[in-house]
């Protein structure tokens, strides 16, 4: 039978030559040695090992599962091991695409965005569940809270970065002086993502809203942003702000003119 030198077998079958002493080591291959020279030599019996290898590796079973379909399996355990594997598949092809509509969501509101400044339209605020992470300029250290971030950080991208408006004005003398900022999703797919939607996280229920997109600037200029944007405006159609604004930060750009944020931002109205 033809002997391979690791070098020839590097070429054949694109495996550079740590991983093939890796796979040796692991007990993959058992390629004869030449004590006196220190040459490996191949045959096709450990080529079709590596070629198996290969194979399983592309369906991305760990090393060790490799090593027991190669060495230990029989018809049972290579097919319940095969649909484990494909749980394991379904489950990141769901997460990726969730990801991909995340993602062509976010290149859509980035395209539309501008249309929608100084726009206001009576629209209704999506329902959400939110997850506070910060007031003001302060963000939330409390371990019980931390401990819920941590799961919510583990959802993106689909959280939206929310802000709540806990204090609202009534007229436009009054201005805030007060925000919140967390996480936000719809209640199935923060249900579906397996996130806690009792409290502390909270319901904000479909309602009739004006909706619009504002821009702000630099540091400190969010709030004065909103109140000049939206809220006068909102007073200037004769509505009366009824609860707690909610929105959301779509971008932020550096653009000519200087570094400027853009917010889409759902205010109910009576």
């Amino acid at each position: 039978m033809k002997k391979y030198k690791i070098g020839a077998v590097t070429k054949l079958l694109n495996l550079s030559e740590d991983t093939l002493r890796y796979y040796e080591s692991r007990g993959f291959v058992t390629p004869q040695k030449d004590e006196d020279s220190g040459y490996r030599y191949y045959d096709a019996w450990d080529l079709n090992f590596l070629l198996d290898s290969i194979w399983y590796r592309s369906f991305d079973f760990p090393l060790k599962d490799v090593m027991k379909m190669l060495n230990e399996d029989n018809a049972a355990s290579f097919a319940d091991r095969c649909a484990k594997r494909q749980v394991e598949l379904l489950r990141t092809i769901c997460a990726y695409k969730q990801k991909l509509d995340a993602l062509a969501r976010f290149r859509e509101k980035i395209l539309r965005m501008k249309k929608h400044i100084g726009v206001l339209e009576i629209s209704e605020r999506p329902e959400k569940i939110y997850q506070k992470h910060r007031v003001k300029d302060d963000f939330i250290f409390d371990e019980d809270v931390l401990d819920l971030i941590k799961k919510w950080l583990t959802a993106m991208p689909l959280p939206d970065h929310t802000f709540i408006i806990p204090r609202y004005a009534e007229s436009d003398a009054k201005r805030f002086s007060e925000y919140q900022w967390g996480f936000s999703l719809p209640p199935d797919i923060a249900i579906q993502n397996g996130l806690d939607v009792s409290p502390p996280a909270e319901y904000f229920p479909r309602v009739k809203s004006v909706y619009t997109v504002f821009t702000a600037n630099e540091r400190r200029t969010f709030l004065d942003s909103f109140q000049n944007k939206v809220v006068a405006e909102i007073h200037r159609m004769g509505y009366k702000i009824a609860d707690r604004p909610m929105g959301n930060l779509i971008v932020r750009l550096h653009e000519e003119d200087g570094f400027t944020r853009y917010f889409e931002v759902w205010t109910p109205i009576e």
